[in-house]
């Protein structure tokens, strides 16, 4: 299976570019001498020394399987989600693994979890600037509206704690940020939205019959699969609205 992976890569033509998965595959095997590596903890080479954190969605890498955008059909394969960088890393049978450039994907799934993530690719300038790029894992993907989350994560210097005390020290370290969208599938553009019924009630407004849809359910909305739920209730009678 893995070697029609790759025989799929040629054909979409990511095997044009041998020789930026050659460095690729270098990179990965110099980071995997590190010890950390195969906790899930690689640390891009420039900040070796300070970068403290996982880039990866799951430290561990996850079955899963990947679409391209030439491809017709998904491919079973291990998988790797670095959204610090925002690649997608695929594991090859040898044991070294190589960067399938995010513009070459449709869709990829990681099944560590039950249910499997399931995340779509956009074009990077269609998405909104606070998601650095990337895929969004869909909530719930139906035919009015989709419910997209977007994790990134950032390099940011904090304190260091000495025997409780802060010091004056700091380190920079990977800090996890997560965005939380509406997509219209009608014209591509995005809504924000919180872990809130408010939120969903403004990005509804406008929308009458949505909006009494929504009101006939209770609670606060405050977890992920009760904002999913709720999209779900809501998408039969949803229009795109104006920007």
């Amino acid at each position: 299976m893995m070697s029609n992976f790759f025989f799929t890569l040629v054909a979409c033509g990511i095997g044009a570019s041998l020789p930026l998965l050659s460095h690729a595959q270098g990179s990965e095997l110099a980071r995997d001498r590190n010890s950390n590596f195969n906790n899930g903890y690689a640390l891009p080479p420039s900040e070796a020394n300070t970068l403290q954190g996982s880039p990866y969605l799951l430290p561990a890498w996850s079955a899963g399987t990947v679409q391209l955008n030439a491809a017709e059909k998904s491919i079973a394969t291990p998988l790797k989600y670095d959204v610090y960088r925002q690649e997608l890393r695929v594991r090859r049978p040898q044991g070294d693994s190589v960067i399938v450039p995010l513009i070459k994907v449709r869709e990829f799934n990681l099944s560590a979890n039950d249910p499997a993530q399931r995340f779509l690719c956009y074009p990077a300038a269609t998405l909104p600037a606070d998601v650095g790029g990337g895929c969004g894992q869909a909530l719930y993907d139906g035919p009015h509206a989709q419910l997209l989350k977007f994790v990134r994560k950032e390099a940011v210097r904090k304190a260091v704690e000495n025997g409780g005390y802060v010091s004056n020290n700091t380190t920079m370290v990977l800090d996890e940020q997560t965005r939380y969208y509406l997509r219209w599938p009608g014209d591509g553009h995005f809504t924000p939205l919180k872990l809130k019924r408010a939120s969903l009630e403004q990005a509804l407004a406008g929308q009458p019959a949505a909006l009494a849809a929504l009101k006939a359910r209770k609670g606060s909305l405050s977890s992920e699969a009760d904002l999913a739920a709720a999209v779900a209730a809501v998408d039969p009678v949803l229009t795109t609205p104006t920007k």
